[in-house]
């Protein structure tokens, strides 16, 4: 198992310019067969559109020679950080992404090959006037069971919080630093549904500060999703106890609000 070989957290990255632009977070698990071409894919876009930018990507506890991969490639990119840790799922992954990052944007994309760097662009033209830019897939070539989630997650989300939004957890959306770290301090760290959180936060409060994008959604190339449907089910569970306590958080976040409406958009 190649988590044998990393038995306690371990980061390494190389020191970068002291201004970058935006922060690519990466998540991933056991996606060996794609990690490699979608990281130089990502890199080289990135080069392209001349921004000053770092990779930041979370070996979740992979055990197919991912980390392997991504020790290699940190040979050869300079602007790839590499964080290898036990697994935790995905919303402490992010979370831990987003901690590290250092750029004034930050761009969180699920390292699936699902999401192509070429359809960044469309959201980076929407960061100045908007607290959140996220994606909406125009069509989503998934499983059943996967489909039902996401549906499953609108409708609760439109229920509970009364947001409405098209893919509110959506793993391609783009922030800017300081206001997702305010965001982040009001969610509790355990959460298992980070990304529907941050949505709703921004779309329930600031609901002229959230633009949704569409993008194509496309088939995996490699590989298949590690999460089983007896997985999906229990994380819905998850995520819809803890759409309730987010309304209570709301309740208590009026002070905190007014200060961060204060920070440009």
């Amino acid at each position: 198992m190649e988590n044998q070989h990393y038995p306690f957290d371990r980061i390494s990255y190389r020191t970068g310019p002291q201004h970058i632009d935006i922060s690519i977070v990466l998540p991933v698990f056991n996606e060996g067969d794609i990690v490699e071409s979608v990281i130089r894919d990502w890199n080289q876009s990135l080069i392209e559109m001349g921004v000053e930018y770092e990779l930041i990507v979370i070996n979740d506890g992979s055990s197919d020679g991912t980390g392997r991969v991504l020790d290699k490639l940190r040979r050869e990119i300079a602007q790839l950080r590499v964080i290898h840790q036990l697994n935790t799922g995905h919303g402490q992954a992010i979370r831990r992404g987003y901690s590290m990052a250092r750029g004034q944007f930050i761009l969180q994309c699920d390292l699936n090959g699902r999401y192509e760097p070429e359809d960044l662009p469309r959201l980076w033209e929407h960061r100045e006037n908007n607290k959140m830019v996220i994606a909406h897939r125009t069509h989503q070539l998934d499983s059943f069971s996967r489909r039902f989630f996401s549906n499953a997650l609108k409708t609760l989300t439109r229920w509970i919080c009364k947001v409405d939004l098209n893919d509110p957890n959506v793993p391609f959306r783009l922030i800017r630093q300081e206001q997702l770290h305010y965001f982040l301090k009001m969610l509790p760290a355990d959460w298992k549904s980070t990304n529907l959180a941050l949505s709703v936060f921004v779309a329930k409060e600031f609901p002229g500060k959230i633009t949704e994008v569409k993008i194509p959604f496309r088939k995996r190339q490699l590989g298949k999703s590690s999460t089983s449907l007896y997985e999906l089910f229990n994380l819905g569970c998850e995520y819809f106890r803890e759409l309730f306590q987010f309304r209570r958080i709301m309740k208590g976040a009026a002070g905190k609000l007014e200060t961060l409406a204060k920070v440009p958009a």
